[in-house]
């Protein structure tokens, strides 16, 4: 079992931000700020608000919280120009000091509530797990995350129905109507590159702006943000486990990499809406270094 303080160690890293829970209240804020505070920047509207009129951070705000966080974090600018690579061809071998953070100072500050957030009755230890057979989720293959241990998020009855997540109790198979599962290591929101050279360039250009994510979990390892942990001082990585709206989702790289498009030119708040439909985070995976 992986301690929760470590869970929400690496919730600050996915995010770049400080966070909170409002189990331990205000006065634990500096002590977890320490713990998991990152350098980033920006911010979104919309959210609630939790101690002392720090924005709620909810699992309908998850995403677009973390694709907000991206934008100006070193570790995701360094990964955006690595996928622009990949994207063209071009093989990038990843310096892991690159990958790792450091804590520091923040304006990005958010609070949740573990008991909302958090869903330990689906909490699974893949360490020790070998997969024997092919398991599918909504018509696609699935790679389980055997040697990473998964917190599960509060995901059920989140949204308008829980068809997109399947059943419960199931094996091997998918059932109508689930969407597959991609595991999301960095986003090319931000690639300015992807956006000039192909985006913009014409009906031929392949790729696009958008959120990239992959169904092949090696490939988001070598993505994966890392961060020692002040609760046990060991190095983690962490990557999240998502389902992806087949209906909104671009295929590419022989189907190693999905992208959800953002339309260029649309309003933030849109982009927030579209981001919030069509990628949902379920699981937050990590990996002792």
């Amino acid at each position: 079992m992986v301690d929760r303080a470590v869970a929400l160690e690496a919730l600050g890293a996915t995010c770049n931000a400080t966070i909170t829970s409002e189990s331990y209240g205000v006065a634990a804020d500096a002590v977890l700020g320490a713990t998991v505070g990152l350098v980033c920047g920006g911010g979104l509207l919309g959210f609630g608000s939790a101690l002392g009129g720090i924005p709620l951070l909810s699992i309908n705000n998850f995403i677009s919280t973390v694709l907000d966080g991206e934008q100006t974090c070193s570790v995701s600018q360094y990964n955006s120009t690595r996928i622009q690579d990949v994207l063209r061809g071009v093989a990038s071998a990843a310096n892991p000091s690159r990958l790792m953070f450091s804590g520091a100072s923040t304006f990005r500050n958010f609070v949740i509530n573990e008991s909302k957030f958090f869903d330990p009755d689906f909490d699974y230890d893949f360490r020790g797990e070998t997969d024997t057979e092919i398991y599918y989720r909504g018509g696609e293959k699935y790679t389980r995350p055997c040697g990473w241990f998964r917190f599960a998020l509060k995901v059920l009855n989140k949204y308008e129905d829980n068809t997109w997540l399947g059943n419960q109790g199931r094996t091997t198979e998918s059932v109508p109507g689930e969407w597959p599962v991609s595991y999301h290591g960095t986003s090319a929101k931000n690639a300015k590159g992807i956006i000039k050279t192909n985006y913009q360039a014409g009906p031929r250009e392949k790729f696009g702006r958008g959120v990239y994510s992959t169904p092949v979990l090696s490939e988001a390892e070598g993505y994966a943000k890392q961060f020692t942990s002040k609760t046990n001082g060991k190095t983690y990585k962490v990557v999240l486990q998502n389902r992806i709206n087949p209906a909104h989702r671009e295929k590419h790289n022989n189907d190693i990499y999905w992208l959800v498009p953002i339309e260029d030119g649309m309003t933030p708040e849109d982009e927030k809406q579209k981001v919030q439909q069509t990628i949902r985070p379920y699981g937050l995976l990590l990996k002792e270094v």
